[in-house]
């Protein structure tokens, strides 16, 4: 019987240019979920288009994105992008809970306690996904997906502080995903709205080991690659 895992993310994009390696090759012999929490809709540089909001340009772009990976199913949950907070930290966690307990999965991945990136949506999701981990026993494990500090280096002008990197040591599990690197990087094309952080991004990997590193947390042995 196939287990269940779920990514949460904070944004349609977060799930191409985060963990879909390791989604992908978990897709091979699991039910992987996406559950993303936020619309993705605050970018001010977009309008609508065709008659379509960014929302839904953005939820059509994941679904795509969803099916290039060979993900089971997206979930989305509809927050207002860049807005949550202590607020709603208890509600977005009940409606995670709401999924867990409907689907009972095996494996929760989602950022580090740094939102990665070090965006306050990330870390908000990375905390209340730890929040709903914690509460939830049947669940055996979590994975925290971890950029590199040559990453971090590299995107000191972003748009937020962007917290050091991890060196490759300190990770607990480090994924090779050469044999899905060619669905990693068409999961980040289908994101056509965001394009010029795309091509940034793709244009990285191609220059980098292709692996994917992680922080677990783990109350029995589960799911491993590699």
């Amino acid at each position: 019987m196939k287990r269940v895992v779920f990514c949460i993310i904070a944004h349609p994009d977060d799930e191409a240019f985060g963990p879909s390696g390791t989604l992908a090759l978990l897709a091979k012999t699991e039910d992987v979920h996406v559950i993303c929490v936020t619309d993705g809709a605050s970018d001010p540089r977009f309008h609508p288009i065709g008659g379509k909001t960014l929302a839904a340009i953005r939820k059509e772009e994941l679904e795509n994105s969803a099916r290039a990976l060979g993900v089971a199913k997206v979930h989305f949950l509809h927050y207002q992008d860049g807005t949550l907070s202590n607020n709603l930290y208890h509600a977005v966690a009940e409606n995670i809970a709401k999924l867990v307990k409907r689907h009972n999965p095996s494996l929760l991945i989602t950022f580090d306690l740094k939102g990665g990136s070090g965006h306050l949506d990330h870390v908000a999701v990375s905390m209340i996904t730890s929040f709903v981990y914690r509460n939830h026993p049947s669940i055996d494990a979590i994975w925290y997906n971890v950029v590199s500090r040559e990453v971090s280096d590299a995107m000191a002008d972003y748009f937020v502080f962007f917290p050091p990197g991890y060196r490759r040591e300190e990770a607990d599990m480090v994924v090779d995903i050469t044999s899905v690197f060619t669905q990693k990087v068409a999961a980040a094309r289908c994101h056509v709205s965001q394009k010029h952080d795309a091509d940034r991004i793709i244009a990285r990997w191609m220059e980098s080991p292709k692996e994917e590193w992680f922080l677990v947390d783990k109350r029995r042995d589960t799911l491993t690659i590699g």
